[in-house]
This record gives C-alpha cells, sequence and structure tokens, in this order.
C-alpha cells in the first residue's frame, strides 16, 4: 500500500466485494487521470468535472469520444451558480480561490473568469446518481469544499473511496485549503478511514513546497 492510488482502491474493493462502476473525477483538467481511471477500471464509467471553458474543451477533444466517459464543463463544491475562477498561465494552478496553496507559495497573480458551480449532492440528485465507487479530486485547495457539498452522499454511505489532494499536514495562516488533517475531520464521522498518501511533487527551493494525495475508505459494516 502506499505506492499508487488505484492499486490500493482495486486491492480493498477485491476485499470488501465492492464493484467499482461509478467513479467521478473532480478537477479533470485536461484528462490524464481521467484515462488513468478508464485503464484501470474497465468496468467503470468515469464522470469528469472540469470548469475552465478551454481546458474543458481539449479534456473532450482528448477523452469525449469514450462511452464509459461523460464530461461536464462545472465545478462542484458548495454554491450553485456562477462564481468567481482564478486562471494562471499554468491551467494546472486554476483555483476557485486566489489564495491557494500554489499561489500563495510562488506568489503568482491570475485572472478572474467566471463559471459555473454546483454542489455534489444536487448533482446526484438531478443526474440520479445513487453511489459513486470513488470519488477523486484535485482542485487546488477547494478539495474540502468539494466534500461539503457532498455531505447528503457521504451520510447515506454511498461514496466508498475519496482521494484527495493535499499540501500540508495543518491549515497555514493566509492560505485557503489544502491541509490534511481536515479531512479526516470530516470524513472519520461518517465512518471514513485513512489508508495511505502519495507523494507527487517537491520543490526544495526557498521554502519547501509539497504535493500529494491521500486515500480513504469506507470498510462495510461488521
Amino acid at each position: 500500500f502506499g505506492m499508487y492510488p488505484f492499486a490500493d482502491v482495486k486491492r480493498l474493493a477485491a476485499e470488501w466485494k465492492y464493484p467499482v462502476t461509478t467513479i467521478f473525477d473532480v478537477g479533470a483538467s485536461e484528462g490524464e487521470s481521467t484515462l488513468d481511471a478508464l485503464n484501470n477500471f474497465p468496468e467503470a464509467r468515469v464522470l469528469g468535472f472540469e470548469p475552465h471553458p478551454s481546458t474543458f474543451a481539449t479534456l473532450m477533444a482528448k477523452v469525449g469520444g469514450n462511452p464509459r466517459f461523460q464530461g461536464f464543463n462545472v465545478a462542484l463544491g458548495t454554491d450553485i451558480g456562477e462564481v468567481e475562477m482564478i486562471e494562471y498561465d499554468s491551467f494546472k494552478a486554476n483555483s476557485l480561490t486566489p489564495n491557494n496553496p500554489h499561489s500563495k507559495r510562488f506568489n503568482t497573480r491570475g485572472r478572474s473568469i467566471r463559471v459555473q458551480e454546483t454542489t455534489l449532492d444536487t448533482f446526484c440528485s438531478e443526474h440520479s446518481i445513487d453511489n459513486i465507487d470513488l470519488l477523486k479530486t484535485d482542485v487546488e485547495g477547494f478539495d474540502l469544499v468539494v466534500l461539503q457539498g457532498s455531505s447528503l452522499m457521504l451520510q447515506k454511505r454511498a461514496v466508498k473511496f475519496v482521494l484527495v489532494e493535499f499540501y500540508d499536514l495543518l491549515p497555514r495562516e493566509g492560505v485557503f485549503g489544502g491541509a490534511l488533517m481536515p479531512f479526516e475531520d470530516l470524513l472519520g464521522p461518517f465512518g471514513f478511514r485513512f489508508v495511505a498518501t502519495y507523494n507527487g511533487y517537491i520543490s526544495t527551493g526557498g521554502e519547501m513546497f509539497s504535493t500529494s494525495n491521500a486515500l480513504f475508505c469506507l470498510p462495510p459494516r461488521r
């Protein structure tokens, strides 16, 4: 465990006899993680959420032809309607908050655009989705907000695995999101258990900066 998150999901899902048929890729970007999910879970459909218009167009050009994929040009959070998004020169840093961990660490300045947002609970209700086997989020500091908009699905035990991005263990002053412990605080009461972390990037120049992911699982009731 702790080497590759999709491998760990497959191992635990097999142990608990959880079928992996529905995956949410929140912050799908240009489709790298979407393609990875489609390749690793051949029985699953993947729903990709990407609010930035040109990035979404690239996502659809790369993955839109796959019959197991559906793309949605919308952000997931706690609001419904039009919201502000900050776009940067690098599309990978685009975020719904101007003081996300990446922009604060590297002192980058972005431009404001307007995008559509809804909640995961609302989306699932409107699209008659009863379960999410794997919920993956990579939204530059906004991941906890995605989960806050998912409380009904979490309460119903309708989500089995959650894979989130984080930068620090604890919240940092002046930085929005990106801390690991608040995920445990939110998911723990719903019965989730921490599995492992997966480091993706470390910058050692100046103040050390790292990007990682964390996997949480919902074990079956005994």
